[in-house]
């Protein structure tokens, strides 16, 4: 997300993928039907896998049963940009491993949102170009949940996924592209109120910086983002299963032009995650840290 204004981007419409669709024929990577009595919303694929979750997984940097990508996207951006996300999505086993994929779409509750269900056959990695808009068949931005299920569509415990996302646009005179990378977070990344800091940011003159958290829970919460260099806050609220991005306050960068943040939610015992971007106002260079516990 290189000389992104990420908030201010516009949508298209794109028709949805339907049916039981092969999206990657040399692979056998297929949507499939979701399976009789598997979660039909993300309401439900979230709390399927929030009751199966436990304590020694938490916070694991590496392949695991499930993973949010906190920010993709297929939309129009300003100044001739357009945006959109390649997927990388990796099954580690030595048998086939059904997902369930739901679209955190940005600045609403999706909490009735469907669930789209995929297979990946035995130790595959599959890569999709514009995955939001073709696999998913959404536009706009939003975060994307990946589960690993069984064949009744309930959590797997034994699923070893993992993932990966660039969300890139053609810069806008030249032949080139700017991008930025998403690492797979696991689902159980943060949680409540413990206090996440997230270091490495510049805000000045010369660059800008933005904020996104994806809320996990069932309720909309608010977050403070507190710079550590000046005291100057941005508070963000976001809907349930659902991101919100927005940039951070004028003056939270040191007079050096430095930015770190400590970020603190407003509930307990739900889970979320964040990061925050950095990019450069002349280059469209940027970078992306993530926030800690």
């Amino acid at each position: 997300m290189k000389a992104i204004a990420l908030a201010s981007l516009s949508l298209l419409l794109v028709a949805a993928t339907a049916g039981a669709q092969i999206l990657h024929e040399e692979t056998g990577f297929t949507r499939i039907e979701r399976p009789a009595g598997a979660p039909a919303t993300v309401h439900e694929a979230v709390q399927n896998l929030r009751s199966r979750v436990h304590a020694n997984v938490i916070n694991l940097d590496s392949h695991s049963s499930s993973f949010v990508i906190p920010i993709a996207g297929n939309a129009q951006g300003n100044g001739g940009t357009y945006f959109r996300s390649d997927f990388t999505i990796a099954n580690y086993r030595s048998s086939a491993q059904r997902i369930s994929v739901s679209w955190l779409a940005q600045g609403q509750n999706n909490a009735n949102s469907p669930v789209t269900y995929f297979n990946l056959p035995a130790n595959t990695t599959v890569a999709q170009d514009d995955f939001v808009g073709i696999s998913l068949g959404k536009t706009g931005l939003g975060g994307v949940a990946v589960i690993g299920v069984d064949s009744n569509g309930n959590s797997d415990d034994n699923a070893q996924l993992d993932g990966f996302s660039r969300i890139w646009t053609p810069q806008p005179g030249s032949a080139g592209s700017v991008s930025q990378n998403f690492d797979a977070v696991s689902l159980t990344d943060s949680i409540g109120s413990i206090t996440a800091y997230i270091v490495g940011l510049k805000q000045s003159s010369a660059f800008r910086s933005n904020i996104g958290v994806v809320n996990l829970d069932s309720s909309a919460h608010s977050w403070t983002a507190r710079s550590l260099y000046t005291g100057v806050a941005t508070t963000l609220t976001v809907q349930p299963y659902s991101v919100t991005q927005t940039g951070l306050a004028a003056g939270s960068g040191s007079s050096g032009g430095n930015l770190s943040v400590s970020l603190n939610s407003d509930g307990f015992g739900f889970f979320w995650t964040a990061y925050a971007s950095s990019t450069d106002n002349v280059t469209g260079d940027g970078w992306v840290a993530r926030a800690k516990q």
